[in-house]
């Protein structure tokens, strides 16, 4: 048997790509990235000596940021990358593609991307979504109510649940420190004091450990590798495909994200009352944000699809569709960005600016890759890493371009292998 990859039968037309997807990713790459302006690419220094009018606005911000992007935007993506499994997976059986090898392949280019982007920024999604995307090419095969029933449990984040029960039921429980914690600690000073060398030497290695430490003991491990089942659920009932399906989802998962929401956000507010303190704190606390992360970005994705539908509304969420098209390529460039921008080896920026100022200037980047994205796009298929990946997957390096000429060179490249 051959893996080669064939023409696509004429049978099989190219589907158009669904821009209320590539929209929301565009809303969830947003969210990242000012998370990330505010935390300033995992490196959490700001300046001591603030106004206090600024101080106060730099609380502010940073309660607002937590509060509306924190865990949500991430859910997002995973959310979509499931979905995202589940065309490519349908692309590829109709033309007949090894799906398995081929697509463990893709997750393994991925997974090489977030490695050397890790080495810039330990904080790095990218490995963590390629390795977590494994147990897809099996559980794919499984019926839709057995998928249900298995990222129930885990989203549930049952290990974290245990902590927490633990913790809730026994007094004299004392859960261990995070080793993230420590390992932050460590290359904290190399990111503010350290030249560009010393920052990568750092994360060839500890870099790439806090971020495979902080997703295990946070629990974001069992909670990604759910959204990713949901996207993939998401995906096979073809619901964003037909608007008239989309808008009762939507309308559901506001509703029971605002319940979630006003049943799991009193409980986590009032934690200090129960005399829960620090790692007994801690603990707990985190189980509940992942529950009400979950409920926001419940709430986020139904409102986007709702107001998606608003003629004006959906003009300007449009704006996002190429950044969403575009996002590997965004979110790398995002991190290429703003690490020299705030690290010691760069601009230092940490140094000068709080989380007020530092989330204006994410407003800026993702700004300009808006307008970068959507002049690229008018003349190009893919974004240049999203082209990388591709190729990369396929064997392929014909360029995806719009310019008539160039593609039908291009169709005739791929139809000639």
């Amino acid at each position: 048997m051959t893996n080669e990859v064939p023409a696509a039968p004429p049978s099989h037309p190219r589907r158009a790509r669904i821009e209320l997807v590539d929209a929301l990713r565009g809303s969830a790459l947003l969210g990242i990235l000012l998370m990330h302006s505010f935390e300033h690419w995992d490196f959490m220094r700001y300046p001591k000596d603030s106004p206090i009018w600024l101080q106060s606005l730099d609380q502010w911000t940073s309660s607002a940021a937590y509060f509306l992007f924190a865990g949500k935007a991430y859910a997002i993506f995973a959310l979509l990358f499931g979905v995202s499994f589940f065309m490519i997976l349908e692309r590829w059986s109709e033309r007949e593609i090894n799906f398995g090898g081929r697509f463990l392949w893709r997750l393994l280019v991925l997974g090489i991307f977030g490695y050397l982007n890790g080495l810039i920024y330990c904080g790095d999604v990218l490995l963590v979504i390629a390795a977590l995307g494994v147990p897809l090419l099996l559980l794919h095969r499984c019926s839709t109510k057995t998928l249900s029933w298995i990222s129930l449990l885990l989203v549930l984040q049952l290990p974290s649940l245990w902590d927490s029960g633990r913790v809730l039921l026994d007094p004299s429980f004392e859960p261990l420190q995070p080793k993230h914690w420590q390992i932050y600690g460590q290359i904290d000073r190399v990111y503010a004091e350290g030249s560009l060398a010393d920052v990568i030497r750092t994360n060839l290695w500890q870099g790439q450990l806090v971020r495979i430490w902080w997703t295990i003991e946070t629990g974001r491990y069992t909670q990604m590798l759910g959204l990713f089942i949901w996207g993939l659920l998401i995906g096979r009932s073809k619901i964003f495909e037909d608007n008239s399906r989309s808008l009762p989802l939507a309308k559901h998962a506001l509703l029971w994200g605002a319940i979630a929401f006003a049943v799991f956000y009193p409980i986590k507010s009032q934690l200090g009352a129960w005399g829960l303190k620090d790692l007994r704190h801690y603990t707990v606390e985190n189980l509940l944000s992942s529950y009400c992360n979950l409920a926001q970005m419940a709430i986020w994705v139904g409102g986007f699809i709702l107001i998606y539908q608003w003629r004006t509304a959906a003009a300007a969420l449009r704006l996002l569709a190429p950044c969403g098209r575009t996002s590997l390529t965004c979110y790398v460039t995002q991190g290429l960005i703003g690490v020299p921008l705030f690290y010691g080896f760069g601009f230092a920026l940490y140094r000068y600016l709080g989380p007020f100022y530092s989330v204006l200037v994410g407003v800026i980047i993702f700004s300009v890759q808006c307008v970068a994205a959507r002049l690229w796009l008018k003349k190009f298929t893919y974004g240049p890493l999203e082209w990388l990946w591709r190729a990369c997957t396929l064997g392929s390096s014909a360029v995806a371009s719009k310019n008539p000429a160039m593609k039908a060179a291009a169709i005739s490249a791929e139809a000639s292998r």
